[in-house]
């Protein structure tokens, strides 16, 4: 949407003002290692053009990731710019202010019209959809309040699970394939292959990791994800089947190159140790960690959870002498504009199109019908000062993790240094001499450390970004109350006509044409929170809103019935002289008409005269005919 400017501020400010601070400084840190680096490079590349190019390379990967860290930390500190036309709409805007941005802002509304009257008869939020998939009903089984959560906050909760129900999957298969190689029952093969499973082991549940840490896609703020048995099964059957497989591939390499099973062990034996049980330690420990943190956090937001759907309702019946259409001009441009918040026009789901249906003589129907929104205020969100400082240990461990992941790659420039270097003093001439005994333990120790390097800080990586991108979650979520209006309205109307204001001698009067309606109106009003999760940048606001509570508000109610009430009693069925000069008019005439009856003609005073007489003859006949 176009950022349209108002003088009238709405009270939202920006929430990341401390995550940007934190990333700016995690991000200066990072490009000043890489600058270092290429400063390092630049005093090298003259005597030693590989080594230099080395850290080259490893400092314009640091420089560039630190810049755009620092970029965006900067960035999510500047002014949060919001127009008169934010938030989001929660379905199609016809409103005719916004014509301009409707059409703009369509592509990210959460509802249609129709299902928002759906929600509001039926008493019924459609936010709340049920999960997919047996993993997804396991979790809001354990945790039920999870059903009400936003739906970024309940696609991220079902990450976290997948990634525990994948690692544990996993180190059962672990612990039974242990248990069938180590005890003999696979033969002398199994032995042979299973510190390479242990190995895939580890490097599988560091993929998964870093999966749960990805930042939520926008997409997830529309739909729920389905978590099923797909990934169970699929772990399930790798674990079972790449025993077999690797077995089946060292069996055809013994074959093939007549290596004996004391070979491959005396080889294996020379290999530095990869220390895959720390590595599965460090990573259960980090999980756990954050894990606690996270369910700490989901745990306040579900204590905040008020999944109400409920509303008021206005259903009677209305006798009054007003034209159909007036009630429904009334309802827009007077009762619903007056509820304006900081006079911003209200958003329009579903446009007021009155229609008359007219039958014969003077008599038909109405019906109409609209669906407005008044203009949404932040609702702050006080999850209390426990959940404040828990987010702050995700948003600054996340980062410290990040500066840590930083330091280890800028160690592993210096391990790729020292292989290069390891190469260049043996003069090796082709592989194969490095792979001879008197080199190859030093060789392997080399790039057993520069790989253990690698592996470091892909772990503390991947949980950095768990750390941070719950965090911002967190912080991306701003709530907002308004209030729902949906009206109505059907009936029958006749028309009659009035004259009021003639005389016997006057020839001044008011002729009208009365409509008579019967008015059944059916009001629906509810105060609903509905909620949305920002971001930094042109598009901080422009993010799908949806419902989560909708509250009885029979207060409001009350008052909108009063306005419409007010208006039909006020109305005014005869029309009546208001005009200064049209009031000395009918002055005029008014004399005139009392000087006409004041100074009789002489043939009516004749008649005058022989009436009397005739009244006079009759009263004396009925006085002869009494006894």
């Amino acid at each position: 949407m176009a950022f349209d400017y108002g003088s009238i501020d709405l009270g939202l400010k920006n929430p990341f003002k401390k995550e940007g601070y934190t990333t700016a400084i995690r991000g200066a840190i990072q490009t000043l290692l890489g600058l270092y680096l290429l400063i390092t490079a630049a005093s090298l590349v003259k005597e030693d053009s590989g080594t230099g190019w080395i850290l080259v390379l490893f400092g314009l990967f640091l420089l560039a990731g630190g810049l755009t860290a620092t970029g965006k930390g900067i960035y999510a500190t500047m002014r949060y710019f919001v127009g008169r036309n934010h938030p989001t709409s929660l379905a199609r805007n016809f409103s005719k202010s916004e014509l301009s941005t409707a059409q703009e802002e369509a592509k990210y509304v959460a509802y249609k019209a129709k299902t928002l009257e759906e929600m509001l008869v039926g008493r019924k939020n459609s936010t709340f959809v049920e999960p997919q998939g047996f993993l997804a009903r396991l979790l809001h089984t354990f945790i039920p309040k999870l059903l009400f959560m936003p739906y970024p906050i309940r696609n991220m909760s079902q990450k976290l699970f997948g990634a525990w129900v994948q690692t544990i999957t996993a180190l059962i298969s672990y612990g039974f394939v242990a248990f069938v190689s180590l005890a003999g029952f696979a033969g002398e093969i199994g032995e042979l292959t299973f510190p390479i499973y242990s190995t895939l082991l580890m490097l599988y549940l560091l993929v998964v990791w870093r999966g749960a840490g990805k930042p939520i896609a926008r997409s997830a703020e529309k739909n729920i994800d389905s978590l099923g048995t797909g990934n169970l099964v699929k772990v399930i059957s790798l674990s079972l089947l790449l025993p077999v497989v690797i077995g089946t591939v060292l069996t055809w390499i013994m074959s093939s190159t007549e290596l004996t099973h004391s070979d491959v062990e005396l080889w294996l034996a020379n290999l530095p140790s990869l220390n895959t049980a720390l590595y599965l330690v460090a990573l259960f420990i980090l999980a756990t960690a954050c894990t606690a943190i996270i369910l700490f956090m989901v745990r306040k937001r579900l204590a905040h959870a008020n999944p109400k759907a409920e509303v008021s309702e206005l259903r009677e019946n209305w006798q009054e002498s007003v034209h159909p259409n007036e009630i429904f001009i009334n309802l827009d441009n007077l009762v619903m504009a007056n509820r304006r918040y900081k006079e911003v026009p209200n958003r329009v789901y579903k446009e007021l199109d009155p229609q008359l249906e007219e039958q014969v003589d003077g008599k038909g129907g109405f019906k109409g019908e609209l669906l407005q929104e008044i203009q949404p205020k932040v609702k702050p969100m006080d999850l209390g000062e426990s959940f404040d400082k828990a987010r702050l240990v995700s948003l600054i461990s996340g980062n410290a993790l990040f500066i840590l992941a930083v330091i280890v790659t800028f160690s592993l420039a210096y391990s790729i240094v020292d292989i290069y270097q390891f190469v260049k003093a043996s003069a090796v001439s082709s592989t194969k001499e490095l792979f001879d005994d008197a080199l190859f333990a030093d060789f392997s120790s080399l790039l057993m450390a520069a790989f253990q390097l690698f592996l470091i800080g892909y772990l503390i990586k991947s949980f950095a970004l768990l750390l941070t991108n719950v965090a911002h979650l967190f912080f991306a979520e701003i709530q907002f109350e308004s209030l729902l209006v949906y009206f109505k309205c059907e009936g029958t109307f006749t028309e009659s006509k009035i004259a009021t204001g003639t005389g016997i001698h006057d020839s001044t009067r008011s002729e009208n044409t009365l409509v008579r309606s019967s008015i059944t109106p059916w009001i629906i009003t509810s105060r609903v929170v509905s909620t949305t999760f920002a971001d930094t940048g042109m598009k901080n606001l422009e993010h799908p809103r949806t419902i989560l509570e909708m509250h009885k508000n029979d207060d409001e109610l009350q008052a909108i019935k009063g306005d419409v009430i007010a208006f039909l009693k006020d109305r005014e069925s005869i029309a009546s002289i208001t005009s200064a000069r049209d009031l000395g008019n009918a002055s005029q005439i008014h004399q005139l008409n009392q000087q006409t009856r004041a100074m009789p003609s002489q043939d009516k005073i004749a008649q005058d005269d022989e009436a009397a007489g005739y009244l006079r003859q009759e009263e004396d006949r009925t006085e002869d005919n009494k006894p």
